[in-house]
């Protein structure tokens, strides 16, 4: 069998244009407080921030996170946490649905705030599978209290 050289510069480009190609979805989350909300971004944002006025902030106030992927994992829980490095454990909410909402009361946010002073609050999004391995760990925001 006689393969055209044309033939062999189409299968050549085609493998190489694979090599480089990357898939058109991207993971994303919105931010509400309370209701309201405060941020979009997806998985390719650069250290997203949200500011809020500490002075304007209520004990009742809720922090909530939709994490939306392609990607979904069976038998997975989905975990938002603040990550601060204190001798304390941190807040963390759960959700087993794939974009379920998670909360963290404000008043757990706040207690830190006036424990150790922080006004930085990391929160990160991970995925714990049954044997509590976590993996898939991406740094999502930080929330600065000014």
């Amino acid at each position: 069998m006689i393969v055209r050289p044309l033939n062999k510069i189409i299968f050549l480009l085609s493998f190489l244009s694979s090599l480089n190609g990357h898939c058109d979805t991207l993971d994303y989350y919105h931010i509400y407080l309370n209701d309201s909300l405060i941020g979009q971004f997806n998985s390719v944002a650069k250290n997203p921030s949200i500011y809020i006025k500490l002075s304007e902030l209520k004990k009742n106030d809720i922090i909530t996170v939709r994490y939306v992927t392609d990607n979904p994992c069976t038998d997975c829980i989905y975990v938002l946490s603040v990550f601060l490095e204190v001798m304390e454990k941190t807040p963390e909410a759960e959700s087993t649905e794939i974009s379920g909402a998670m909360s963290i009361p404000i008043k757990e946010l706040l207690y830190f705030q006036k424990k150790y002073e922080i006004y930085k609050f990391p929160f990160v999004y991970h995925i714990r599978t049954d044997n509590l391995i976590n993996k898939y760990w991406i740094n999502l925001f930080e929330l600065i209290f000014i």
